[in-house]
């Protein structure tokens, strides 16, 4: 649906007449309007700074440079040295960065993994502080962190924590000019696949995402890095169930775009709209309701038969049947349960059971409802809570096997289901977040992707929530 706030206040007179009585100003946000590029930040400035103990910064200029990014470093900053001496030994030409008059590049990284204690936080101060002001809209911030168990000493464990609430404080500064801000965990084996999440939270398919903390560490076994992240999904057959409208179908157009062969499920009922999905993707339909018994069987057998399995596997179908739990009849129970969760365990059993490829990754969509609970919602969040933590235990038995699994958390979504909701509501919904506005179905399509993808190699077991930093869940 319509934003008819977000376009009044973006134009001339809606901006005056905001700006006078303090109304809030969200910023239409930038997202991407094709696939990757191979080197997606061809053109783009890249400020690079790092901490004086840092030890990932040769791999993250490495990363950026790759990436297309043209780097620029601050003066006098504590990890000046290091940063340079990474460069010259890469043979990597650095920029000065402008003077105090001019904006400050679009794309700030700060690599904190050697901060230790709380004196040395005052270097993540000194590099944002005297930028901010300067900041373009739609800039991205992205902080990197290493993982606490992996700092070595109480006083690295505490400064990386830190950095959680440094970002998250961060992110609902920078909101207001529809720039986003995320603090990337990397483990002990993460460094060298920090490329691919740089490629997406640094630039307009993570538009939506912000103030979230991600962990990056060893990929699963027998996954190698790629190249470049154009058509990274080449190849690949990807399975998307509720595929006909919607989110689902936003992911299976995004998922093609990125060169995967898209096998879309849904209800019977729905085949109508789910041919006119996946006609213009090439894509194949299976009408089928994931609630049938005979779903996993089904879906396995004709995935087998046409692709000899599946590379991706995305859950999306879901349904939601509010009530009071006090007035909660027993089948409203029953039928959430299982459509949202019952039927993704079933069906990767049987998936598990060689219907899927070497390297899979699985995706499956939860809610920031599973995270921050509602009233009314006792069944729904407690299936989506439990899609987040089965993501994050069957992560281990799949790493062994070469696959991962991940979640994707959304807020409010600009969907047929929010169009639905009272006027007021919605328009609550959209604003309490640091964007001042609701996603697309395309945000979530462009984070499941990414987790879908080689560039989230490094990433498995952990829940990306999508929602503009929603003020409600942790």
């Amino acid at each position: 649906m319509q934003d008819r706030y977000l376009d009044f206040i973006n134009s001339p007179f809606g901006k005056s007449i905001a700006s006078s009585l303090g109304l809030p100003m969200p910023v239409r946000l930038k997202r991407a309007t094709a696939g990757y590029a191979a080197q997606p930040l061809a053109g783009v400035t890249a400020l690079l700074a790092a901490d004086a103990e840092a030890t990932a910064t040769g791999q993250v200029l490495a990363a950026l440079v790759e990436l297309g990014a043209a780097v620029q470093i601050a003066p006098a900053h504590p990890g000046l040295a290091p940063l340079k001496a990474a460069a010259q030994k890469a043979g990597i030409a650095l920029q000065s960065e402008g003077g105090d008059s001019e904006p400050v590049a679009p794309v700030i990284v700060f690599d904190a993994t050697g901060v230790s204690g709380a004196a040395s936080l005052k270097q993540v101060y000194e590099l944002f502080q005297p930028r901010l002001r300067r900041l373009p809209k739609h800039s991205r911030v992205v902080v990197l962190a290493r993982a606490t168990a992996d700092t070595g000493s109480v006083e690295g464990a505490t400064a990386s924590m830190a950095l959680t609430g440094f970002v998250r404080s961060l992110a609902k500064e920078v909101g207001k000019n529809g720039s986003t801000a995320n603090l990337l965990v990397l483990g002990k084996n993460g460094d060298a696949w920090v490329k691919g999440a740089l490629a997406f939270f640094t630039g307009a398919n993570s538009a939506y995402v912000t103030g979230q903390v991600l962990t990056v560490d060893g990929a699963p076994k027998g996954v190698k890095a790629i190249a470049s992240p154009e058509a990274s999904l080449a190849g690949k057959v990807a399975v998307v169930t509720g595929a006909a409208r919607g989110i689902g179908a936003a992911i299976a157009q995004v998922l093609a775009r990125e060169g995967a062969t898209v096998v879309g499920m849904d209800r019977p009922a729905e085949e109508g709209a789910l041919g006119a999905t996946l006609a213009p993707l090439n894509g194949v339909g299976l009408a089928l309701d994931v609630t049938d018994p005979k779903a996993p069987e089904r879906l396995a057998s004709e995935l087998i038969s046409r692709f000899g399995g599946a590379d991706i596997v995305v859950h999306n179908a879901g349904v939601t049947r509010d009530k009071m739990l006090r007035n909660m009849a027993p089948h409203l129970w029953d039928m959430v349960l299982d459509i949202n969760l019952g039927a993704i365990l079933r069906i990767n059993d049987r998936l598990l059971q060689g219907a899927l490829k070497d390297q899979a990754r699985l995706v499956c969509i939860s809610s920031i409802g599973g995270i921050g609970g509602n009233a009314g919602q006792t069944n729904y969040a407690a299936t989506k809570a439990g899609v987040i933590g089965y993501a994050e235990a069957l992560s281990q038995v799949l790493a062994k096997q070469g696959m991962a699994i991940n979640a994707v958390a959304p807020g409010f979504i600009e969907t047929q289901m929010t169009a639905a909701m009272p006027a007021a509501n919605r328009e609550v919904g959209r604003r309490i977040n640091s964007l001042a506005q609701g996603g697309l179905p395309q945000d979530i399509a462009e984070a499941v992707t990414f987790l879908a993808s080689p560039l989230a190699a490094g990433v498995n077991g952990q829940t990306l929530r999508v929602c503009g930093q929603n003020w409600l869940g942790a």
